[in-house]
């Protein structure tokens, strides 16, 4: 009989320890976080990846300026084909799929506008047709 109080109680101790754990796990393992990890390792030398403050290149632009002023499409297909540059120093580096999402679900959320809420494309739609 104590012995089962004894374990009730442990239980009663770790299980919100456990579910802190995965809790915490999960948030770090979210996509916009991955987006930050990748944009940490391969942008973050030159643009500025956050919120605020200058890229350390000066004539590097803030990422987050980059993802406001540039469709999604643009953007998509640039991360994931290896965006192009004016200057020979800047690499190409080719994201998948997964990354490039990741990338702009973090983008936008320092943004405060989501992938899905930005424009596809510069292009003004076009009206349809009649037969």
């Amino acid at each position: 009989m104590r012995r089962t109080r004894i374990c009730c109680a442990l239980a009663c101790l770790t299980l919100p320890l456990i579910y802190a754990g995965s809790a915490f796990a999960a948030e770090t393992a979210s996509p916009a976080n991955e987006g930050k990890a990748l944009l940490e390792k391969y942008c973050a030398r030159c643009h500025s990846i956050t919120a605020t403050g200058d890229s350390p290149l000066a004539q590097a632009p803030p990422l987050r300026k980059v993802y406001r002023t540039s469709p999604i499409q643009q953007l998509e297909s640039g991360f994931a084909e290896g965006m192009g540059s004016r200057h020979r120093d800047m690499p190409q580096i080719q994201f998948s799929f997964e990354q490039v999402s990741a990338i702009l679900d973090y983008l936008g959320s320092i943004t405060g506008v989501p992938p899905e809420q930005r424009p596809r494309s510069d292009l003004p739609e076009q009206e349809a047709v009649p037969p």
